[in-house]
Formats: structure tokens, sequence, C-alpha cells
């Protein structure tokens, strides 16, 4: 049966690795140190600790989870030697846009600035080792009841300084893991795809709604952006990998 490797077994690739290991196939979890061990063994996912890189095959598929580009730009770096299994998925970030304007979708130009050239060359050096194998799937932010903007809200007592009219990007863990899960299992993926679940609220229209909802004075923002707020387009994902989102509306990220 095809193995799942998962390198970066957090809150996103354990989610992916409890889905794959449910339909009975077998999951390796490589995690950066032992403190999710135990809970891993319990769901029947081996742990490991490093990276695949004497370990893959070439039936496997491998889901590339480590948080932050500069993690995935040294994964990538380590692994560029070794032929790609069967299929890779690369979890990228909108970050990629950088603060876009118009209408949003996987062919938009890279935004400007030093943070999204870095993840735009990470998703390069990543297409350059895996080729055809590879998926790249750029998230938004990812959220669920505890983590996520609200919850940074609910510790700090108010919102991060930022124009009114920016887009945020958001999606339910939920729904991102089970777009990877199907990304990861597509007999012929698009090269990336863009992972929100739209329409999603400005700045201003989330903090609003997240301080009345916790009794918050109404936040205030910084100067606006010199454009509309940025929509994303999504048919690629909801064609392909979530045709039907548990969380459809930003408004379940404010609990």
């Amino acid at each position: 049966m095809i193995r799942l490797i998962t390198w970066g077994s957090g809150e996103l690739g354990g989610r992916v690795a409890r889905l794959w290991r449910a339909t009975g196939r077998p999951v390796l979890g490589l995690t950066q140190t032992e403190r999710r061990h135990a809970a891993l063994r319990a769901e029947s996912i081996e742990p490991r600790l490093g990276s695949p890189v004497d370990l893959l095959q070439p039936e496997d598929v491998l889901l590339l989870a480590l948080p932050g580009h500069q993690s995935q730009a040294e994964a990538i770096d380590l692994i560029a030697t070794t032929p790609p299994p069967a299929r890779v998925v690369l979890i990228s970030s909108t970050g990629y846009y950088g603060l876009p304007t118009g209408q949003v979708d996987e062919t938009s130009p890279v935004g400007e600035g030093p943070r999204p050239a870095a993840i735009a060359a990470t998703e390069q050096a990543f297409r350059a080792w895996a080729g055809e194998r590879g998926v790249i799937l750029r998230f938004g932010g990812i959220y669920r009841p505890g983590r996520g903007p609200f919850s940074a809200l609910q510790r700090r007592g108010h919102p991060p300084a930022g124009p009114p009219n920016k887009t945020l990007a958001l999606i339910h863990y939920d729904d991102a893991a089970t777009a990877t899960l199907a990304a990861l299992q597509h007999p012929a993926p698009e090269p990336v795809y863009l992972g929100v679940t739209p329409p999603c609220p400005t700045r201003r229209e989330f903090y609003e709604a997240a301080c009345q909802r916790l009794g918050l004075p109404p936040p205030t923002f910084e100067v606006p952006l010199p454009h509309p707020p940025a929509t994303f387009e999504v048919t690629r994902l909801r064609r392909d990998l979530l045709p039907h989102p548990a969380y459809p509306d930003w408004r379940s990220a404010l609990g």
C-alpha cells in the first residue's frame, strides 16, 4: 500500500496523517523533536526524527509541511539530490502575493518585498526538484478554535496594526487538511492551488466583528491601502480538491 511521509507532523501535517491512516494505509511522521511522538504512536503513525532523505521509496507520497518558508527552503536544499517520490505536496503561503490588488488566483504575480520573494524562491526550488510530481498549496491564514487571528486578538486585547482594507485570506484547518489529502491523491493535479475559502473579510470587517464578540473597544487601523480590497479566485481548488468546504463562512473563525 502507498505510504505517506509527513515532513512536519504538527497541526496540519498531523491532521493529514490521521486522514491517510484512517484509510488503513501506512504513515511515517517526521518531526523536529520527540514531543509529539507518543501522540503519533497512539494514532498508529510511525514517528521519526529528521528528514526523509534515506527513507523515500519511489512509490511513496511526501507532504512537506514544515513551518515557514525558510524551513521549507532548507528542507528542499537537503533533499535536492534525492529522487522525488510519486507525489510531493508543498505547503506554501498566500504571503507569496504580498499586498495584492484586484482578483488573485494561482497565476497572479509574486508580490513586492523580501518575504514574497523568499517564498517564490522556495517554490521555484521545489519545482526544480519535484518537477511534474510536485503540487504547491498556497494556504492563507489557517485557523481553528484556539488558533488563528481571533485567538491572537483574545490574547493581546487589540488587533495588530495594519490597513483596514487588506483582505484576510482564511481557511479552517479541517478544510486545509481535506484539500491537502486530495492533492496527495489526485490523479492529475494542477501544479499550484490557492487555498482559501472566499468570500474573505477585510481587516475592518473581521476585527470589528471580533472585537464586538469579545467585548473589546472598536479597533483602530493604519492608513488604508490605495486600492480596493483584493478578492481570491479559487476555481481550481473547488474543482479538484475542496468542492464542499466544511467551513465556508469566515465568521466561523470568530471563536
